[in-house]
């Protein structure tokens, strides 16, 4: 069965990008650098392969970080530099893929599919679904998210990642008296465990602002409330699906943490994609997928002490090859979804992925092409 449902394939000609960006950082400080950057690649170079470029520094980053320390231990401070300088060009590139789009007159679901499946977050494409518009907020992941773990990682290739198991009441650069103001529970919390409860807060925050636009875009277009919010199901199922099957097998976390990460990572860019596909293409919400059985199987087996009073058939040492097995399974599925819908998109549309095979006319339109049924 294709991706792309035939009988909604004609409904990609319809669609037109449309977002919107209140963060300050990008609007008063980014902008300016982005529009400088762009203007160095030649109208040649197709936006998608700048996309790619991008990406191809992060994966360099964790291929670094997996060589000298693959078991996600302590690793040469330079490599915290490496991973900010990475994590900026990647974001840099992410930023001005759209411009070059637009320079192009290149424009379209594919670059949809190709930057914000490669860089988005399940709930700015679930928003970006139900309202026809992806918003960044004033806090968003892929500005200030991104700049603050770039600044993590400077921190730690100068001073060592040790320095984020301080507590925040011994920190040097905080006077006495603010210390001691703080309540006891922040007090005594290290700077990591601080980020992980910003971090919560943030995504608390960005949740019922996102539920916000979702809810007004509903009423606005009379269309019922319930089924729309009901697509955030598969985001927190999933996740405390993962938190319990890591809860009932800690060493997953102490030993066999790479092949977890590397297969939660593409089963939510997997359902990241389908949301997208079903946003350019006018097609239902997709709520479940098959990249969400290893997962259910992997947490139903940790919990069969408690579901059944029986052992788990594998555990320990023996869960490594089942979670890299359902690594590779997410990896294989989640390469030929990008693969087949990319071509597919490409023979619809008349055009190359990562060239330019249309070039912009002089009146700022491209050359127009049949669409095929």
């Amino acid at each position: 069965m294709p991706y792309i449902d035939h009988k909604y394939r004609n409904n990609l000609s319809n669609y037109r990008y449309s977002g919107v960006d209140k963060s300050l950082v990008s609007r008063y400080v980014l902008s300016k650098y982005w529009s400088w950057l762009v203007t160095f690649f030649p109208l040649t170079v197709a936006p998608n392969l700048i996309t790619l470029s991008g990406l191809i520094c992060i994966l360099f980053n964790i291929l670094t970080l997996l060589y000298y320390a693959p078991d996600l231990g302590p690793c040469p401070q330079w490599v915290h530099l490496t991973f900010a300088l990475g994590l900026w060009v990647y974001q840099s590139l992410d930023a001005i893929d759209g411009k070059q789009a637009r320079r192009t007159g290149t424009s379209g679901p594919l670059g949809e599919l190709f930057d914000h499946g490669l860089g988005s977050f399940y709930l700015s494409t679930w928003e970006e679904y139900h309202t026809g518009t992806l918003y960044l907020s004033y806090f968003s992941g892929p500005v200030e998210g991104i700049l603050a773990i770039i600044a993590i990682h400077i921190i730690s290739g100068i001073y060592g990642a040790e320095v984020w198991l301080t507590h925040i009441d011994s920190l040097s650069i905080l006077p006495a008296v603010a210390a001691d103001a703080l309540p006891p529970f922040l007090a005594q919390l290290q700077i990591n465990e601080a980020f992980l409860l910003f971090g919560a807060v943030g995504l608390s925050a960005n949740t019922f602002a996102s539920s916000i636009n979702v809810y007004r875009a509903a009423v606005a277009n009379h269309r019922p409330i319930l089924p729309a919010l009901a697509g955030l199901v598969p985001f927190f199922s999933a996740s405390v699906t993962a938190y319990m099957w890591l809860h009932a097998s800690p060493t997953i976390v102490t030993d066999h943490l790479i092949p977890f990460a590397l297969y939660i990572g593409c089963s939510f860019g997997y359902q990241v994609g389908l949301i997208i596909v079903a946003h350019v293409t006018e097609a239902p919400f997709p709520f479940v997928n098959l990249m969400m059985v290893p997962l259910i199987i992997g947490c139903v087996n940790a919990n069969l002490p408690i579901i059944a009073n029986i052992q788990p058939f594998f555990t320990g040492a023996k869960e490594a090859p089942f979670l890299w097995v359902a690594f590779a399974f997410s990896l294989v599925h989640y390469l030929h979804f990008a693969i087949s819908v990319i071509n597919d998109l490409c023979d619809y549309f008349d055009i190359n992925c990562l060239t330019i095979k249309h070039k912009k006319e002089q009146n700022g339109g491209t050359k127009k092409v049949e669409k095929k049924e």
